[in-house]
């Protein structure tokens, strides 16, 4: 397999720090690294196999939720975006070798997917439906490998002997797959879930109360009492802000006239519309202003390219992730979304703050809703994910997922929720 070698070199590096820094990250408090030997894999600033521009890009991955599963237990974490910054890039690393390296896949019965989810493995929630091609680019740079499909979870697990297996659902709730990988339990799978220390978290599938009201995947960990509010904003108000949207999307700020509800702004016949309430909408006549690639990995990587440097740079506390990418006939549909402390924000009426059309290489339309969010230093109280499966059975009636998530309707402030997904 390619890069055989470095995993190994990795591994070993791996187990080295592991020993030598543990003393100190005893002293961690977080649920997922105290008293174990996960935060000397976390405690590296730069990991093999991941360059500076996929680590850059990988901001742009990162999972809403993660799971370690060793014989000790189960460590999990969501809501946090802290602690999943600090957890996720060693983690990622591992996985985008695991996808770099990945065979052919296998078909995977949903009764072998628990049972792996059960055992000695690594669980990623991406909130989205990820082209797998595009989540290995991100996570490893260009490779030879490209694997069809997409995926919004994720699992590195033990397989047969010393293998690493490499599972994934495909989107949609669709059917699960396995592929083998170059990776290794003893030198990358199990430094990582020997020490993990058990902080209770369950699969809903797990629990026979929860099973009959959750849907299977829904992950429980211990419940937070409160969630943060925001205030919410339109960055478009300001003339600098403006200026700066129209020089990251290449256009002039002279050739423009006024429309109703805003201004628009011309390239040759290229169309940009920028609207008084922050929502800017681009169509092509020419059609190569945004060069997009032919694969869908490209394409993916040009429009998130647009949404950090636009939505990205102004929506303070926010942060951007994949919704979904498909190709179909020709054709590219990619959206965005925004994160508020790993909690999704539903935006308006269809959730997404950024849609971008691709045809023959090139990003044709798209639109971009803008919206900056700043905690107000308030909160409101919440309850466990599984006492408000119990409590509000309303929205746990037709045995969806729980999540929390923030709805943005145009107003001032955004509380999170729970919501049935």
């Amino acid at each position: 397999m390619r890069d055989k070698r470095r995993l190994i070199e990795w591994g070993k590096d791996g187990l080295i720090v592991l020993l030598t820094l543990s003393a100190v990250w005893l002293l961690s408090m977080t649920p997922l690294v105290r008293d174990s030997g996960l935060p000397d894999l976390f405690f590296h600033e730069e990991s093999p196999g991941t360059g500076t521009s996929a680590g850059d890009q990988a901001a742009a991955m990162l999972p809403v939720r993660l799971a370690v599963t060793g014989e000790g237990g189960r460590c999990g974490v969501q809501y946090d975006e802290a602690l999943l910054e600090e957890l996720f890039p060693p983690l990622g690393a591992l996985l985008g070798d695991a996808l770099a390296s990945a065979g052919q896949p296998q078909a995977m019965s949903e009764a072998d997917w628990r049972r792996s989810l059960g055992g000695s493995g690594i669980y990623f929630d991406f909130a989205g439906d990820v082209p797998l091609s595009a989540l290995e680019r991100w996570l490893q740079g260009p490779g030879e490998t490209e694997l069809a499909g997409s995926a919004r979870r994720v699992l590195l697990c033990a397989g047969a002997g010393d293998q690493v297996l490499l599972c994934w659902q495909e989107a949609d709730g669709g059917p699960f797959f396995s592929a083998s990988t170059a990776l290794t339990q003893a030198l990358h799978l199990e430094p990582v879930t020997a020490g993990a220390a058990f902080n209770g978290a369950y699969f809903a599938f797990e629990n026979q109360v929860l099973a009959d009201r959750l849907a299977p995947y829904t992950l429980i960990t211990e419940g937070r009492q409160s969630g943060a509010g925001y205030a919410v904003s339109a960055p478009l108000s300001g003339e600098s802000e403006r200026l700066a949207v129209l020089a990251a999307l290449s256009f002039g700020s002279q050739d423009h006239a006024p429309v109703n509800g805003g201004e628009v702004y011309l390239d040759g016949g290229d169309r940009l519309v920028v609207g008084d309430g922050g929502v800017v909408t681009y169509r092509a006549v020419q059609g190569d202003k945004y060069p997009a690639g032919s694969r869908l990995s490209d394409g993916v990587e040009a429009a998130r390219a647009l949404a950090e440097s636009t939505l990205g740079a102004l929506c303070g506390e926010a942060r951007l992730y994949l919704m979904s990418a498909q190709e179909r006939e020709g054709m590219m549909r990619v959206r965005f979304g925004y994160l508020l402390d790993g909690c999704a924000v539903y935006l308006g009426s269809e959730g997404w703050a950024a849609e971008f059309l691709m045809e023959d290489g090139y990003i044709t339309q798209f639109t971009l809703r803008f919206r900056a969010y700043a905690a107000n230093g308030e909160s409101t109280l919440l309850l466990p994910v599984d006492k408000a499966a119990v409590m509000l059975p309303d929205l746990a009636a037709q045995g969806r997922e729980l999540v929390l998530q923030y709805q943005d309707g145009g107003g001032a402030v955004v509380f999170p929720g729970w919501v049935a997904a």
